[in-house]
């Protein structure tokens, strides 16, 4: 009598265990669709159409028209390059004095995402720095973003709000030299 005892209620006890595994596995399976749905609308939300700048917009260019002849423009754009950029001899790819030309590569930074997150993402830029008397004309393209462990993964820029920042920090570095250029000619009588 004992057993039967015993039996019966080992018997609901296997019951009511199944009867939970069952509920506990609807629960799960309910929250892994929730979970997949709510990640597949955040996928698809991220992925969004995310506005893209026209080729021509992914420059800038600039003429600028001050007091010096195409050579002191030439050199103390050299000497600017020399003193504003990390290493100069690696900047500095093509001098043509000749025909007033100086073409470098540049790095700057910009806010962007990566991922979940916001970063300051490197951005390397051509800066090309063209001579004449009383004028010269600046040039600055070819942006390409660094991602990536060690910035090994170079991508060209094309979202709109990306290149529009790094256009501002440009503008920023062309002010610079504007104003070297002008302040070395006024500080040539020492």
């Amino acid at each position: 009598m004992g057993s039967g005892v015993f039996g019966r209620s080992s018997g609901r006890l296997i019951l009511n265990q199944a009867r939970y595994r069952v509920k506990g596995e609807n629960i799960m399976k309910r929250s892994m669709y929730y979970f997949v749905c709510i990640l597949s609308v955040v996928a698809f939300t991220s992925c969004a159409s995310v506005p893209i700048a026209p080729i021509e917009d992914r420059s800038m260019q600039k003429v600028h028209e001050i007091d010096l002849t195409k050579n002191e423009i030439y050199d103390l754009s050299l000497e600017w390059m020399a003193r504003t950029f990390f290493d100069s001899k690696e900047v500095i790819e093509l001098k043509d004095k000749e025909n007033g030309k100086i073409i470098g590569k540049g790095i700057t930074f910009f806010s962007g995402k990566i991922g979940w997150f916001s970063a300051n993402i490197p951005c390397r830029f051509t800066l090309i720095v063209e001579a004449k008397d009383n004028k010269y004309r600046t040039t600055y393209n070819n942006f390409v973003a660094l991602h990536g462990e060690n910035y090994s993964r170079p991508e060209p820029l094309e979202q709109k709000a990306y290149v529009d920042a790094v256009k501002a920090k440009l503008a920023l570095i062309d002010d610079a030299l504007y104003d070297y250029l002008k302040k070395s000619k006024s500080n040539t009588n020492w």
